[in-house]
């Protein structure tokens, strides 16, 4: 919302709530450091207009992330900081900003290699018991990370929140969805469209997968490449559950069509093949 002025109204943040409401989607997807740690205040306002909105959606937010900023003066230094007492803070800075009771699912945005996992544990715990949020996950973690904190917990994190796209694939082969699938978590997959990098003319890879969509669209009711991009990301067997970051509804629309695309296995492999310019091994 902070890269398009338009839509910072409440009015426009409920007209793009609305149009995921009626494609299924219910998920609203924030963090406390997006806009310079502004969006979620964005976010709330928009509730604070209807809010009968809050039981129809789940809010995801996260925390852990600081930079020099208006909101943050005191901040010197870009830094992760997941202790027990920043977690506790940032949550209570995204309720209040949220205009909301509880976090329906709140991630360590990115693991902090300075704290010990049982501090983290021990603040998620804490904001859990309280009743701040529902659940508890995490970002950006690799296996061992997640299986560290998930030992201090007492019970793997809710999820992972890692990049997943045809142009990175480290998911795939670091064990991270592997790990996902082992203990029945479903991962949330960041940037399923590679940042817009799928878009890039001058991206070799990206004109690859592009010119073998145009080969697979047809069969697939003449799907657009997002949704067919994301469909690739859906189908993994941890499914995982894609994020889309646009403000356009009819971005929005054309990237939910993914839902209902089941690709063929071979198809799914020649995007794969598609993407890394040789064939499987």
């Amino acid at each position: 919302m902070h890269e398009d002025p338009s839509s910072h109204s409440p009015e426009k943040v409920l007209e793009k709530v609305d149009a995921c409401l009626e494609l299924g989607i219910t998920t609203m997807d924030h963090a406390a450091i997006y806009g310079l740690f502004d969006n979620e205040e964005l976010f709330g306002k928009a509730l604070a207009e209807r809010p009968s909105v809050r039981d129809d959606i789940e809010i995801v937010t996260k925390a852990g992330i600081y930079i020099p900023c208006d909101n943050y003066p005191k901040v010197t230094g870009a830094h992760y900081n997941a202790t027990a007492d920043k977690l506790i803070e940032s949550c209570e800075r995204s309720l209040k900003m949220l205009q909301t009771d509880r976090i329906d699912l709140f991630l360590v945005h990115r693991p902090d290699w300075l704290c010990r996992a049982d501090d983290t544990a021990a603040g998620l715990e804490k904001l859990r018991e309280q009743g701040k949020i529902l659940h508890a996950g995490v970002s950006n973690y690799t296996p061992p990370q997640f299986d560290l904190l998930a030992a201090k917990l007492g019970r793997p994190p809710a999820t992972n929140q890692v990049e997943i796209n045809l142009l990175t694939m480290n998911a795939l082969y670091d064990g991270t969805l592997n790990q996902c699938e082992q203990h029945d978590v479903r991962p949330m997959a960041w940037s399923p469209l590679g940042g817009g990098r799928l878009f890039d003319a001058n991206d070799e890879a990206a004109a690859r997968i592009r010119a073998k969509m145009d080969e697979l669209s047809p069969k697939y009711g003449d799907a657009k490449y997002d949704a067919l991009a994301i469909a690739w990301v859906l189908a993994h067997p941890s499914r995982p559950v894609g994020i889309l970051g646009t403000n356009k509804i009819r971005r929005i629309q054309s990237a939910a069509k993914a839902a209902t695309i089941k690709l063929k296995r071979e198809d799914w492999y020649a995007l794969w093949t598609a993407s890394k310019g040789h064939s499987i091994p």
